[in-house]
């Protein structure tokens, strides 16, 4: 596409200022709905109970490098999945763009095959609810769905929406969002893992030191489970998480530029297949550009490096650097 280059999907301020932001609240939220659960469990149950409930909650989290460590070494297994999740962040969201090929093609069957139009009218009838739940949700999440919900939607008699018996701002506002998901979901997860993870620190702490010294070893029971979480985390941490991070902002950045262009050139509003195949070869152009862009491919390559860097380090360094660090302030403590 002519006027789509590398520049367009190099990253900025905005990009990187999303990404944190999502990751953040996510990492506050999970942290507090987990120490409100722990703390709802040790008020009805034993702290043995909680004990048990917290092991649960953070050994899951670790389930699958644990079962890949297994075969491979502790730092190629934490590597893999790292790279993937990177891999998947920044290059997906450019694949995934193409569904609106299967939607295209979709709204053609249900054109032609009346049977196949009732059973998924019924269909969509039964997540109706959930639909209008998620359009209110990206609404406040962002003012470009609000734009496209405020264009001329509205179907014509004859057009292949009422052929179809399908709703054309349902199918626009899915090609909006498609690019979006993955780099939500990718922060969201790892946001959560770090949420629970600090708050099993500091909840498990907090207990310990009480159960050693009553209520009056409760504040430095936190102090040392936030100082040892530190240590835990940083050494790699320091690393790993601006990758992802990245990885992250980059697929939005795609997200945006692809998002956009439905939005500012009134994309995927046409009444005849044709019109819609023609609109979706344009956003298809953007999605073939950034796949193929020498800036995507470099930025994946420094950061699966980066990622090997912090892989060795987590599986290496940081449990060391973690013990020291606990060593030094129990001795402050006593």
């Amino acid at each position: 596409m002519k006027n789509i280059n590398e520049n367009n999907f190099h990253i900025g301020k905005q990009e990187i200022h999303w990404s944190v932001k999502l990751f953040i609240i996510t990492v506050l939220i999970s942290c507090f709905i987990s120490m409100l659960f722990y703390f709802l469990s040790l008020v009805s149950s034993s702290s043995e109970s909680v004990d048990m409930a917290i092991t649960s909650t953070t050994s899951m989290a670790m389930q699958k490098v644990d079962s890949v460590a297994e075969h491979l070494n502790l730092m190629w297994s934490i590597f893999l999945f790292n790279s993937l999740a990177v891999v998947t962040t920044s290059i997906v969201p450019g694949l995934l763009s193409y569904i609106q090929n299967v939607s295209i093609a979709e709204l053609k069957l249900r054109a032609r095959n009346q049977k196949y139009t009732t059973f998924s009218v019924k269909l969509e009838k039964v997540f109706q609810f959930l639909i209008s739940l998620i359009k209110d949700i990206l609404q406040k999440l962002d003012p470009g769905v609000s734009r496209l919900r405020a264009q001329d939607n509205s179907e014509k008699e004859g057009s292949i929406w009422k052929c179809a018996n399908y709703n054309k701002e349902n199918f626009r506002l899915l090609a909006y969002v498609i690019p979006h998901l993955i780099p939500i979901i990718t922060l969201t997860m790892n946001g959560m893992l770090l949420g629970i993870t600090l708050s099993f620190f500091v909840f498990n702490g907090a207990i310990s030191f009480y159960d050693f010294s009553g209520s009056q070893g409760i504040v430095p029971g936190i102090l040392f489970s936030i100082v040892y979480f530190l240590a835990f985390i940083l050494p790699h941490g320091i690393i790993e998480l601006p990758v992802i991070i990245i990885a992250a902002a980059i697929g939005y950045r795609f997200a945006r530029v692809y998002s956009g262009k439905i939005l500012e050139d009134n994309l995927l509003l046409g009444d005849e297949v044709e019109k819609l195949e023609r609109d979706l070869m344009i956003i298809n152009d953007i999605a073939a550009a950034y796949i193929r862009s020498r800036y995507l491919w470099t930025m994946v390559s420094i950061m699966i490096v980066f990622l090997w860097a912090a892989a060795y380090i987590e599986a290496n360094i940081t449990p060391t650097i973690a013990q020291e660090i606990t060593n030094l302030f129990v001795s402050l403590l006593i």
